[in-house]
């Protein structure tokens, strides 16, 4: 628990960090530019030890910005006439409309009881049945939510320890599945649409839903067989077989499709089709989602009230839209450009970075660093990204292959809880240990580095993306 005076000592210190920026940066530098990087790093600093919820500090955000003439009230406002945010928000109704059937559990037990009956098949189940929903359901936390009831159901109905290595193996294999999840699909994870948007804003390049799968599905796929073998070797199993007749009797329970049901399916299978179709109807990823959640809440044709679509996660999506007005702001005042060729200064970094196979090497491992530090996924991609971007143009390599690979290796924040939000949700079970996260987690870091630099070197040239 934080003590009064450490909140108000950690709030203060706010005013400190934002004057030692500024006095330190050169003087000949514009006040925009140094008030901007003086505003980053005191956000960045509230977002880490959060004495205050992070929504409030993103609110702190959009009042700084002008207050300090960082940028225009415009500008401070832009994040939120954002496709992203609009996405997000979507998003995260269209759950909520999803959850008020009878789908989400449906399908949770079906994909359990499908690969039931050895601990490796409902192992497997619980690692591709993520996977699945990320055709239908944007947000890893959202699918991790959906999932969790029927994971825990096996593990209750065998009556297993919530210590066994059992119950860890599957608890953990959702955390990490609902975590591989968001890497393949552009609207699967928060991470993407956010990188997504940098791209366009900054490099003005479209990415679109296959272009995004044609540059990511490598990773993706592997992660998966992989994520399957590493668990069992560190968590043994104490039994090779699992009882799931308690979800079959659930799953017969709640009989056939309802109309309520079978409308959701309908709107979240024409907005599957519109995200694949991006690239001919030229509709924003927002557009589809912002559809979905207008039918949903449609009276007669939808499936529910507009009382319980609004019941989400209003502070997260303060802090998206903060964010990418912070992440303008840092691109027009020159604040990013500034950072990059600071960075750039560092002896060997700039042969590092424009040597192909350690370009990705020392952006995943820079990336995995500031990960540690800064918790947040959004967070992460918003203020290293556009930094990493401008090296990338200085440096003539290509600036799409870096988002990419700092978006991917941002999502797999596997070594603490804090890094992902499926990780949050499912530790509130008490299967396992920050150390238990800590030890699968840095053997799958390992596996992703590999994957990823194999990825790299191997299909990415292969595609045009050198």
């Amino acid at each position: 628990m934080y003590s009064k005076t450490q909140v108000y000592l950690e709030l203060l210190a706010v005013f400190p960090i934002f004057l030692l920026i500024i006095f330190t940066l050169p003087d000949n530098l514009s006040w925009p530019l140094r008030s901007t990087i003086g505003i980053t790093g005191a956000s960045v600093w509230l977002w880490v030890l959060e004495p205050i919820p992070l929504a409030l500090t993103s609110l702190l955000v959009i009042a700084a910005l002008p207050i300090l003439n960082a940028t225009s009230l415009d500008t401070a406002l832009s994040g939120f006439s954002n496709g992203s945010t609009f996405l997000i928000m979507a998003g995260f109704m269209m759950s909520q409309g999803v959850n008020s059937t009878t789908l989400g559990k449906r399908f949770a037990n079906y994909s359990i009881i499908r690969f039931g009956g050895s601990i490796y098949g409902v192992l497997l189940g619980v690692l591709l049945a993520p996977q699945i929903l990320s055709f239908f359901i944007p947000g890893t936390a959202v699918r991790t939510t959906l999932l969790l009831p029927a994971v825990m159901a096996v593990i209750i109905s065998m009556k297993l320890s919530l210590s066994s290595n059992i119950a860890k193996l599957l608890i953990l294999g959702l955390t990490f599945g609902a975590s591989i999840s968001g890497v393949g699909l552009l609207p699967a994870a928060l991470a993407n649409v956010l990188t997504a948007d940098l791209i366009k804003n900054i490099l003005g390049q479209d990415i679109y839903y296959f272009t995004w799968f044609m540059i990511t599905w490598p990773i993706w796929l592997f992660m998966i067989p992989i994520t399957w073998l590493i668990l069992p070797t560190l968590f043994p199993p104490e039994t090779k077989y699992l009882e799931v007749n308690q979800l079959r009797t659930e799953l017969k329970e709640l009989g056939k499709l309802s109309s309520q049901d079978k409308k959701c399916l309908i709107i979240l299978a024409v907005t599957v089709v519109l995200w694949m179709t991006e690239s001919f109807h030229k509709l924003p990823t927002a557009v589809p989602a912002i559809l979905a959640t207008v039918f949903m809440g449609l009276p007669g044709i939808g499936i529910v009230g507009w009382d319980k679509l609004k019941e989400i996660e209003w502070g997260t999506i303060i802090m998206i839209g903060a964010s990418l007005s912070m992440a303008s702001a840092l691109n027009n005042s020159g604040a990013a450009d500034f950072l990059a060729g600071e960075l750039l200064s560092f002896q060997g970094l700039q042969t590092g970075l424009s040597t192909p196979l350690l370009l990705v090497f020392l952006l995943i491992l820079l990336t995995h660093f500031y990960h540690l530090v800064v918790t947040n996924i959004s967070t992460v991609v918003l203020t290293l990204t556009p930094i990493m971007l401008q090296i990338a143009l200085k440096l003539g390599v290509n600036p799409l292959l870096v988002a990419i690979t700092i978006n991917i290796a941002t999502l797999f924040g596997f070594l603490l809880i804090v890094q992902t939000l499926p990780s949050v949700v499912t530790y509130t079970t008490g299967v396992y240990t920050s150390m238990d996260m800590l030890r699968a987690g840095f053997w799958l870091t390992i596996a992703s580095l590999v994957v990823m630099i194999i990825t790299a070197q191997v299909w990415w040239p292969f595609i045009g993306l050198n």
